[in-house]
């Protein structure tokens, strides 16, 4: 909370800036023709309901019921526009939200009620929050940042109905609706009147919860910027109205009174008092249900129309259509949606696009900004290191030599369980050999591989990097934790990727600090996701003589499917299935882990980039998992030009096989070579 509302004013153009990045904002899509059109017209005796498309972006249709009123009134209307949360059948068909458009167009507003992103007649194959968020993010934009483009553009279009008044624009959502009329609020000052349902909570209550979500809730490094209520906060002088439920079990309700309360405060402190107001409503789930909804009909009936305190309206009986009625459909036949790309489409294509720019060779400049970015990724979370605290569990003699159960701390808090295989007969201290596999410390040890490099005199240690093995931990006792620690490390500000590359610098200093191993010749060696882990931690650090990467992809682009799903049903429950909200999409020729998703990567580089950086030590990089996927050949071929690029003497620095599998013998071979 700031101090007096001269500090506040200080920080609020901060505040703008960080949450523009974080949402992917910073700079506004361009306005595109909204080729709005309205395809029917139904009179419903007091109102008229009517079916509207407007296209937010090119290609990308925003179906929507446009609710008017039809008694006379001279002058303009007040309107409210309602994004939608996750209501991904029925979307804006939903009852509740057709009760809130009735009632509202029934107290003299024009309304608009549109599907949200992979909801509704917009749920496609590519659309749903999951798939779409986790692809846009390498670009430096977001789903929820879609989102409010969305709403921006509604706003576009109510604008253009001669009836709307556009000094009185009010906006109302419920949970992704909430976060959605949040976000546009503080970022349209067209908005005068905000009313959230279902979002209102404390970023550091909710991670403590262990809160998890949708994609749409992770804005990359939000929560190390700021606050919800300074959120909110960006919204003032203009008036905000804040309800959650005592009983919402997704934004529990002790985190949503200190969001509430410090909004309020922070109101006061600027001399806004009563233009912010936090309501608990007793009882109640995460839903907008009717005491929510008649609170925000008083809300917007005093801010919009000047009648009234503020306080709650009875609703009084009204009835919606059934859900799935024809009335409430734009695309009645579905000839317009059939005939778009998903967002997942669109976004693949812009990043081929900024692929494709990039100089076929890489640059200096590119390997500069490339190595400042992998700095900052794999960067310690504190000023002064932990120390390591290695402690030895257990010795097992086994027929190669010696396993050892090893533990250390990467940070404070941050456990890296490990096992160690020390040969026999040979002195110390042992050449070491790192190995890091996505599936954990355990499948290393039943690659088959330790005992033939033990063989040969190494040592190797395998680690669970957090969010692997040991430290993956379960979630609701059925799902593991994956979803939840990629997600929040992006809120972080601290991608998984670049924490887990962290981790593996800290093995290292293990593998310094040991008297019996030796850092000479040092190689690591990371499959699959724990690749790029790898090559991470290679590139920050000189120690790391020989990366071996394996099981990979030879791009960021690669990593941006769908789900494979065969009906529009099973779409709608793979949204909540282990397929997407677990972390892990695959399509069926190609599987992607969420949590090697870095923001803004594709601004800056692309894989290849990233591995030339690794000269002029050595580079092993094979099987990789991409080579079935379209354009896979261009992509090799640029690899091969960014890595032949940075040695000018044509050395055998870079080993790379994009169609050779990984195996012992490949290993051995590399490990020996000069």
């Amino acid at each position: 909370m700031p101090k007096d509302a001269s500090s506040w004013w200080q920080r609020r153009s901060q505040l703008d800036l960080a949450l523009r990045k974080a949402i992917g904002l910073e700079r506004l899509p361009e306005r595109n023709p909204l080729n709005a059109g309205i395809l029917h017209s139904y009179e419903m005796g007091d109102y008229v309901l009517e079916n509207v498309i407007f296209y937010s972006r090119p290609n990308l249709p925003v179906t929507a019921n446009l609710y008017r009123p039809k008694a006379p009134l001279e002058g303009k209307r007040p309107a409210v526009v309602c994004p939608l949360g996750h209501y991904l059948d029925a979307g804006k068909g939903i009852a509740e939200y057709q009760v809130l458009c009735i009632k509202l167009a029934k107290l003299g507003f024009v309304v608009l009620a549109y599907d949200a992103i992979g909801h509704g007649e917009r749920l496609i194959q590519g659309n749903t929050h999951h798939e779409a968020g986790f692809a846009l993010l390498p670009l430096g934009q977001t789903i929820a940042g879609w989102m409010v483009w969305d709403t921006m553009r509604a706003i576009d279009y109510l604008l253009t109905l001669p009836e709307v008044d556009p000094e009185h624009i009010g906006i109302t959502g419920n949970s992704g609706g909430g976060l959605n009329t949040l976000f546009t609020s503080a970022l349209d000052e067209r908005v005068r009147a905000a009313a959230i349902a279902g979002y209102v909570f404390h970023f550091n209550n909710w991670i403590k919860y262990a809160g998890s979500h949708c994609t749409c809730c992770y804005l990359p490094g939000l929560y190390r910027s700021m606050e919800w209520f300074e959120v909110a906060g960006l919204i003032a002088p203009r008036a905000v109205l804040m309800l959650q439920g005592e009983r919402d079990a997704m934004f529990p309700i002790s985190g949503a009174r200190k969001a509430g309360r410090n909004t309020e405060a922070l109101y006061s402190l600027l001399g806004y008092k009563g233009l912010a107001r936090f309501d608990e409503i007793k009882g109640q789930p995460h839903a907008y249900s009717q005491p929510y909804r008649e609170r925000m009909y008083g809300w917007m009936l005093h801010h919009l129309m000047g009648k009234g305190t503020g306080e709650p309206i009875a609703e009084g009986d009204i009835r919606p259509l059934a859900e799935n009625d024809p009335k409430l459909i734009c695309d009645k036949e579905g000839t317009i949606m059939a005939k778009v790309l998903s967002v997942v489409e669109l976004a693949r294509n812009q990043a081929q696009e900024l692929v494709s720019s990039l100089p076929s060779a890489g640059s200096e400049e590119i390997r500069q900004a490339t190595r400042h970015l992998v700095r900052e990724l794999t960067a310690p979370p504190d000023r002064e290191p932990h120390d390591l605290s290695p402690l030895s569990f257990e010795k097992i003699k086994i027929p190669a030599g010696l396993l050892e159960k090893v533990f250390f701390l990467s940070e404070d808090g941050q456990p890296v369980p490990c096992l160690l295989w020390l040969p026999q007969n040979q002195p110390a201290p042992y050449r070491t050999l790192i190995m890091v596999n996505d599936l954990g410390k355990s499948a290393v040890a039943e690659s088959g591989m330790v005992e033939s490099l033990m063989e040969r005199g190494f040592a190797v240690l395998s680690v669970d990097l957090r969010g692997r093995g040991e430290t993956l931990g379960k979630s609701h006792t059925r799902e593991d934790n994956n979803f939840h620690f990629a997600v929040h490390s992006v809120m972080w500000g601290r991608p998984a990727a670049g924490r887990r590359a962290f981790d593996l610098k800290r093995t290292v200093d293990f593998v310094q600090r040991r008297e019996d191993l030796s850092l000479e010749g040092l190689a690591i060696v990371g499959f699959g996701d724990e690749a790029l882990t790898a090559l991470l931690a290679a590139v920050d650090d000189p120690r790391i003589k020989r990366v071996a990467c394996a099981g990979y992809q030879n791009s960021f682009v690669s990593q941006m499917i769908s789900a494979q799903v065969s009906s529009r049903a099973e779409l709608v429950r793979v949204w909540n299935s282990s397929a997407m909200k677990w972390g892990r999409l695959d399509n069926g020729r190609f599987k992607a882990d969420l949590g090697s998703v870095i923001p803004s990567i594709l601004l800056t580089a692309d894989i290849p980039d990233i591995a030339s950086l690794v000269f002029p030590r050595k580079l092993l990089y094979c099987q990789d998992r991409d080579n079935s996927l379209p354009d896979s050949e261009l992509r090799q071929a640029r690899f091969r030009s960014v890595l032949k690029a940075v040695d000018p003497n044509g050395s055998d620095w870079a080993w790379y096989y994009p169609d050779r599998r990984f195996d012992t013998e490949l290993l051995l071979n590399w490990l020996a070579s000069r």
